[in-house]
């Protein structure tokens, strides 16, 4: 049978969640718009209606992964609004388990397959918003008394490269070299963010 013709009247969302589908099960080499087509059983030529080449869907996949971030971080902010040190704790325990969730889309966004903008604008809007939300955290802290007062764009870069690192580490097996069980893997992520959290505090011995 033919794969079917273009119709779906939202294709472009169809590709992107088919998209993340097989990234995480083929890797990005394995990724095309032709598979894609073949996902979701419509013609060959119907994806390049919305996106222009591979690069291009890329950049669109690497910007929904942005998204997704900033939509968890905003709504730390929502469920903790006044509890500063809770919130800090909770995104960064959230940034950590999405990255575990989805560990090749992570790696799309931050490693080096990661796309350049290109014709994807939403990618340097998206990725702006997840650390607009971040700054937005501290900077919250700071107007409380909570966080030591400081260029919030530096401790924003601090804490997202610390957390980076303990997700990188976390979905490469090798947070916890020892041979730690899965719960003390986890609360030695806690407890390094714990760490940072002490360093930004207003109250910290170095403030």
């Amino acid at each position: 049978m033919s794969p079917a013709p273009y119709h779906h009247g939202n294709l472009r969302q169809e590709l992107l969640t088919a998209g993340e589908r097989l990234l995480e099960t083929v890797g990005v080499e394995g990724l095309s718009l032709r598979a894609l087509a073949r996902e979701i059983g419509v013609s060959h030529s119907a994806p390049y209606r919305h996106f222009a080449d591979k690069a291009d869907l890329l950049a669109a996949l690497a910007a929904r992964g942005f998204s997704r971030l900033a939509q968890s971080l905003v709504a730390t902010m929502d469920l903790y609004p006044d509890a500063h040190e809770a919130r800090f704790l909770e995104a960064s325990r959230r940034y950590i388990a999405l990255g575990q969730a989805h560990p090749a889309m992570y790696r799309l966004m931050f490693g080096q397959e990661r796309p350049g903008v290109g014709g994807q604008p939403e990618l340097a809007e998206s990725e702006s918003a997840a650390y607009d939300a971040l700054a937005a955290s501290l900077t919250r802290g700071q107007e409380a008394g909570i966080f030591r007062e400081g260029p919030v764009a530096s401790m924003a870069m601090a804490a997202w490269a610390m957390v980076h690192g303990l997700t990188e580490l976390r979905i490469s097996g090798r947070l916890a070299p020892g041979g730690e069980t899965e719960g003390e893997t986890t609360q030695l992520g806690q407890t390094a963010c714990t760490l940072l959290l002490n360093g930004i505090l207003a109250r910290s011995p170095a403030s």
